[in-house]
């Protein structure tokens, strides 16, 4: 099969099996009778760069051919192929975020970009429901090889000595704490190759558009660094290969962090004329900022 780039463990049905990434070749292997038996497989088309199970849904990353979504049929035993990304894009790294129900793929690329995309059958981008569907895209501007899921925990629960036992008092004061898609979030964490650490957080749609209008409005009241544009700054960077004659095929959707944090550290006049100008109050947008915090720490 060749090097072997990618092992996970698969559970189907209360058995136990390991999945191989080795060259192009994905194989499912069951150990039985003192040795490892090949139960399924799927070709890919270069080379598996890393393999993202939950439940038994697979995320494929090739390292030239971008995103495959596969899941894990028990009753024929095979691997089948859902939806995939179509852009030939060179991937490093690749992740998992959820909120609630929804549930979106991560991917890096070797342009130090973001990319997030989402199985959407019933999208008219979707080709039918065989295409994954791009929903944002981010400049990151450093290079990382490893996104990591992790819970985001709700700043109540954060500062916490005994979680459970705040949990269970929470639970008793408020019958929906838990049950709603702010408290079943997962978010990813990385490092990267010199050597900061960041968070992907997904947020609710009032949280997103509040810090999108700060954000906007920070990037014109304040000075930037060498009087450079943040907006500019985070913008995908195309490759020859990944259609880089257009220029209206850009998604944004995703705050910079490192602006709308600069928040907390203003004065507090500044801080109400930037609340004010948003049709906000500086005590929502420090909430929001907290549970941000909070959601992106790991430890």
């Amino acid at each position: 099969l060749g090097p072997v780039t990618s092992l996970s463990s698969l559970k189907s049905e209360d058995v136990y099996r390991i999945v191989v990434g080795a060259g192009a070749e994905v194989t499912v292997e069951q150990w039985g009778s003192g040795k490892l038996t090949q139960v399924g497989f799927y070709h890919a088309h270069m080379q598996v760069q890393e393999i993202v199970l939950f439940k038994t849904f697979f995320l494929l990353s090739d390292a030239y051919d971008s995103l495959h979504f596969l899941v894990w049929r028990e009753s024929d035993k095979s691997l089948t192929l859902l939806a995939k990304d179509y852009e030939p894009t060179q991937m490093f790294a690749s992740g998992l975020i959820s909120r609630g129900g929804a549930m979106s793929f991560v991917c890096h690329d070797d342009r130090q970009n973001l990319s997030f995309l989402q199985y959407a059958p019933t999208d008219a981008a979707a080709r039918g429901g065989n295409k994954l569907v791009c929903r944002a895209d981010f400049h990151m501007g450093t290079q990382t090889t490893s996104l990591r899921s992790h819970w985001s925990q709700s700043s109540l629960l954060f500062n916490s000595c005994t979680t459970n036992s705040t949990l269970a008092a929470l639970k008793q004061q408020d019958t929906l704490f838990g049950r709603l898609d702010d408290d079943q979030r997962f978010a990813v964490n990385f490092g990267t190759t010199d050597g900061s650490f960041g968070a992907i957080v997904p947020l609710s749609e009032p949280t997103y558009w509040r810090l999108t209008a700060l954000q906007s409005v920070m990037s014109n009241a304040l000075e930037s660094n060498c009087a450079l544009s943040h907006r500019a700054w985070r913008l995908f960077r195309r490759s020859t290969r990944r259609a880089g004659c257009r220029n209206n095929d850009r998604k944004k959707g995703v705050i910079d962090g490192d602006v709308v944090m600069k928040f907390v550290d203003l004065p507090l006049p500044e801080q109400e004329d930037l609340a004010s100008s948003i049709g906000s109050t500086v005590g929502l947008v420090m909430d929001n900022l907290l549970e941000l915090g909070c959601a992106a720490s790991v430890v």
